[in-house]
C-alpha cells in the first residue's frame, strides 16, 4: 500500500514566509500553525518527485547542555544516499493519525514517534523541552525541492540515550566544540542546522 505523507503547497508556503533557497528560516509558531492546520495527505510515490508540494518533515536534534547526539548511518540503511553520513537529526514523514487531538499535538506526537523509533531514553533520561527552531529548506538538490524540515531541539536531562537499530546506525555524544570535525561527512540538513543554529 502506498504511504500517505503530510504536505503543503509550495507556492502557498512561500507566501507565508520569506523564501530562502538553502538554509534555515527562523521559527515562527504562527506560520507553523497555519501549515499544520492546512496541510494535506498525498501519496508518497506521487509527491517524491513533485516540487509543487513540500512534504513536511519534523527533524529533531537531541542535545544535553553543550553536547549533541551525532548519528552515523551505516550501509544497513535503506536510503543509499545517506550511507555513512553523519546526522544531527532524527525525523521522517508524517503519516495520517485518526485520533481526535489537535493538529499541533499531532505534530509533536509524530516527532516523538520518530524519536522513539530511533532511540531509547534510559536511566531516568527525560525530555526536558522540545524547542521549535525553524524551517530547513534546500532547493539546490532534487530531494530538497520536494521536502521542508521543521527543525526542533529536543533537550534531554542526561546522556543515557541509545540506538534502537544498531544494524542501521551508530551514535555518540559530541561536544559542540568538536562538531566541526564531523562537518564534512554530515548530510545536508545537518550542515544547515549546524551552520545556522548550533555554530
Amino acid at each position: 500500500m502506498d504511504e500517505l505523507v503530510f504536505a503543503f503547497p509550495t507556492a502557498r508556503l512561500w507566501k507565508l514566509m520569506t523564501y530562502k533557497k538553502k538554509g534555515l528560516i527562523r521559527g515562527n509558531s504562527e506560520v507553523l500553525k497555519k501549515i499544520i492546520q492546512n496541510g494535506l495527505f498525498l501519496r508518497r510515490s506521487e509527491s517524491e518527485e513533485n516540487p509543487s508540494f513540500k512534504q513536511i518533515i519534523p527533524y529533531a536534534i537531541i542535545s544535553n547542555k553543550e553536547s549533541f547526539y551525532l548519528f552515523r548511518r551505516t550501509s544497513g540503511q535503506t536510503e543509499k544516499r545517506l550511507h555513512n553520513k553523519f546526522s544531527l537529526g532524527v525525523g521522517g514523514h508524517m503519516n495520517p493519525d485518526n485520533s481526535a487531538e489537535t493538529k499541533e499535538q499531532y505534530l509533536i506526537d509524530e516527532l516523538k514517534r520518530e524519536l522513539f523509533e530511533e532511540v531509547k531514553l534510559l536511566n531516568g533520561c527525560m525530555i526536558e523541552d522540545i524547542e521549535f527552531i525553524g524551517f530547513i529548506n534546500d532547493d539546490t538538490i532534487p530531494v530538497g525541492r520536494a521536502h521542508i524540515g521543521l527543525l526542533y531541539n529536543i533537550h534531554v536531562s542526561n546522556k543515557e540515550v541509545s540506538i534502537n537499530e544498531t544494524d542501521k546506525m551508530t551514535a555518540e555524544w559530541i561536544d559542540k566544540s568538536n562538531l566541526p570535525e564531523f562537518y564534512g561527512g554530515m548530510e545536508t540538513w545537518s550542515k544547515i542546522a549546524f551552520d545556522f543554529y548550533i555554530k
